[in-house]
């Protein structure tokens, strides 16, 4: 009866542990955070435009820059939106809900003018090098 008793608690000890590594291993790198644009604590204070470009909707800050690629001949960043959606942008294409205008593409992130004031948003792609600065 006792080695019974015991084996049964060995085996739901097991299965619990295995139960906890296999929830862990789902996201071993976890998520970024996401942006609550419904509440007032979100980045987005201003209505949005459905009508508008999902890049000219929300704010420059409600943009998450996923990662640049520069070569010689071109500057590019890959953006994701506040809505989830994906770009490809270059300097001169035109950023948020303010007529902002992206004027630098580098290693780092991209630059914004808006309003005469540069906004910088820097990648966000959970590298090693990006986690350090965080």
């Amino acid at each position: 009866m006792k080695i019974k008793f015991a084996s049964s608690l060995s085996l739901m000890f097991i299965l619990a542990l295995l139960g906890s590594i296999l929830h862990a291993a789902e996201n071993a790198f976890g998520s970024l955070p996401t942006l609550d644009t419904n509440s007032s604590g979100g980045f987005v204070s201003d209505p949005i435009d459905q009508n508008a470009h999902p890049l000219l909707q929300n704010t420059i800050a409600s943009n998450i820059i996923i990662g640049t690629m520069i070569s010689p001949s071109n500057k590019t960043a890959f953006i994701r939106t506040a809505s989830g959606d994906d770009y490809f942008v270059r300097i001169g294409d035109k950023l948020g809900n303010k007529n902002g205008v992206i004027t630098g593409v580098n290693h780092l992130g991209i630059e914004v003018t808006e309003e005469g004031k540069v906004v910088s948003l820097a990648v966000r792609n959970r590298s090693v090098s990006n986690e350090t600065a965080e």
